[in-house]
């Protein structure tokens, strides 16, 4: 599934660049609004690889325990049990392609497409209403691997001057997990200030800004937990969301090329790029 999805991706990218010769010649509109000012390429194709490593905050955690193994029988449980977790983390790497043109002088809108891998632990783990003796069976931590398809879409607000420049990032991702019915969400808003400048036979810009990012996890599926030395699969349902919502990131673009650019990042939530 994956491999077939990234194939995809790249067929419809080199489909999109070889008709986009004539879209490109008259992009971007309203060219006299830049007084001048060298514009950017008006349309690009890119592949991002990124890495996000942060903690969330559990809105709601629930499981379902099968019967229990126990040596007097088995213990029915009810369904639906509260939990909580006293730290949650996810960790998550995504791989995407993006198809991006520059409307106006100002204004970049972008596609984007591709697959996610990525765990989430739990600790602290603990159920609600159990007796002490049933309580002390179940595991006190638990991860969760999951990956699938993500796909979405932006754009940016952009302005310059001299070498200066600022912009405005707003996006919206889903994911589709392939556990239950999993799906993560995510709205980004990133602004962002700079300086265009060069380094021997070098080009590029320098970068500081600052990202907020309101991430949505619904997770359901099922996890096989350790109980009186049997692996017993438990059904577990978890709603999330990102513990801190604004961080700080600085970065930097360098033009290898008329045609080309490699881009680096680094934010305060332990994700780069």
């Amino acid at each position: 599934m994956k491999s077939k999805l990234i194939i995809t991706i790249i067929a419809c990218s080199l489909s999109f660049t070889a008709h986009a010769e004539g879209l490109s010649s008259s992009l971007p509109f309203g060219k006299s609004l830049a007084a001048g000012q060298e514009l950017p390429l008006p349309i690009g194709v890119s592949g991002n690889v990124y890495y996000l490593e942060q903690n969330l905050i559990s809105k709601s955690v629930s499981v379902d325990v099968p019967p229990l193994p126990l040596p007097g029988g088995p213990l029915q449980l009810p369904q639906g049990l509260p939990a909580q977790t006293t730290n949650l983390e996810s960790r998550a790497t995504s791989t995407t392609a993006k198809i991006d043109a520059w409307l106006l002088p100002f204004l970049n809108v972008y596609g984007v497409a591709g697959y996610v891998d990525g765990e989430t632990n739990a600790e602290g783990f603990s159920v609600g209403g159990l007796p002490p003796e049933v309580a002390s069976l179940l595991p006190s931590s638990f991860s969760v691997a999951y990956s699938g398809p993500v796909y979405g879409g932006g754009a940016t607000l952009a302005a310059g001057f001299g070498n200066y420049f600022a912009s405005l990032d707003a996006n919206y991702t889903e994911s589709d997990l392939d556990i239950g019915d999993s799906t993560i969400e995510a709205f980004t808003v990133t602004p962002r200030i700079g300086i265009n400048g060069s380094l021997g036979d070098l080009s590029g810009t320098l970068y500081i800004g600052a990202q907020y990012q309101d991430i949505d996890e619904n997770q359901n599926g099922t996890a096989n937990f350790p109980i009186a030395g049997s692996q017993v699969p438990v059904g577990y349902s978890v709603v999330s969301e990102a513990e801190e919502e604004w961080n700080y990131l600085v970065g930097f673009n360098i033009k290898t090329g008329n045609n080309w650019n490699t881009v680096s990042k680094l934010d305060s939530r332990n994700g780069s790029m």
